[in-house]
Formats: C-alpha cells, sequence, structure tokens
C-alpha cells in the first residue's frame, strides 16, 4: 500500500504540472491572439486588411482630387461666384418687382388716372434697372469665364518701349 499512495501522489504531482503546463500556453496563446502588435507582425489577412484599407483610402483621395481638377475653368467660376444663386435671386426680385407693379396699379386705378401714369413710370425704371443689372452681372461673369479659360490672370500689357536714361 506504500507504494500506491506514494505512485497516487507521483500522479497527482505529474497531472498538476501538466495542468499548469497547458494552463500557461493557454494564457500565452490567449495573450498573443490579442495583442495588437503581434496580430500585425503574424497574421497575414489581417496584414492585407489594413493595406487594401489603405489602398482604398489612397485611392478615393486621388479620384476626388482628380475629378476636381477636370472641372472647367467656366464651371470653377460659376461654382466660386454662385451664378446660378444670383440669377435665382434676381428672378425672384424681378417677379416681387412685377407683383408691387400690378399691385400698384390696381392701387392707382381706384385712386384715378393720374397716379396710373406716376406708377406705370416707376415699373418701367425698376424693370430697367433688373435688366441693367442683370446684364452687368452676365458681362462681368462672361469677362471672368474669358479670362480663366484664355489663362490670362491680368489684362495684356500694351508694347511699351523701356526708355533708359543711362547717357
Amino acid at each position: 500500500m506504500g507504494q500506491n499512495s506514494t505512485e497516487a501522489k507521483r500522479e497527482v504531482e505529474q497531472t498538476r504540472a501538466h495542468l499548469g503546463q497547458t494552463l500557461e500556453a493557454l494564457q500565452l496563446r490567449a495573450k498573443r491572439n490579442l495583442d495588437l502588435k503581434t496580430q500585425l507582425q503574424t497574421n497575414r489577412a489581417l496584414q492585407f486588411a489594413i493595406g487594401a484599407a489603405i489602398l482604398a483610402a489612397t485611392g478615393f483621395a486621388v479620384f476626388g482630387y482628380r475629378t476636381r481638377r477636370r472641372r472647367s475653368p467656366a464651371e470653377q467660376l460659376v461654382r466660386k461666384l454662385k451664378l446660378n444663386d444670383l440669377r435665382e435671386r434676381l428672378d425672384d426680385f424681378r417677379n416681387d418687382a412685377q407683383a408691387w407693379a400690378s399691385a400698384q396699379k390696381r392701387i392707382v386705378k381706384a385712386d384715378g388716372k393720374k397716379k396710373l401714369e406716376v406708377q406705370s413710370k416707376e415699373g418701367i425704371g425698376r424693370r430697367l434697372l433688373v435688366s441693367a443689372a442683370e446684364a452687368a452681372l452676365t458681362a462681368l461673369a462672361a469677362g471672368y469665364a474669358r479670362r480663366l479659360v484664355s489663362g490670362a490672370s491680368t489684362p495684356p500689357e500694351r508694347g511699351h518701349a523701356a526708355v533708359s536714361k543711362k547717357r
């Protein structure tokens, strides 16, 4: 019986040692699997995924830059000056002026003919002013567009001969 109890103790000790080693190995493996630096060094799939993400982000940035560069100078000018918004505002202003003029005409008709003549002159003047403002802004935008398309940032200088004061 003495040998059986010593053998049993020895087997228990061996089993404990084996379980301790197994537990340490499992802890080391879990630590390696959760450690980002180790994963980046050893996991090929993770390296590929990160590389693909960086490549995709770079591709999108380059594509966006090239798309922005492809806009024509006229489109860039329209975008900078917000000409479409300006046209809409002028149209709204024209519609408001016409509505105001028609309302004034109705009011004047109630008052008499003399005021009607004065109001119609004001309506014509207002319409002329709006049309002149539209024409001026269109001409200004066309000039900027021509300048951008031709690549000139300043008006061309006239050829003046340089006069030296050396004698």
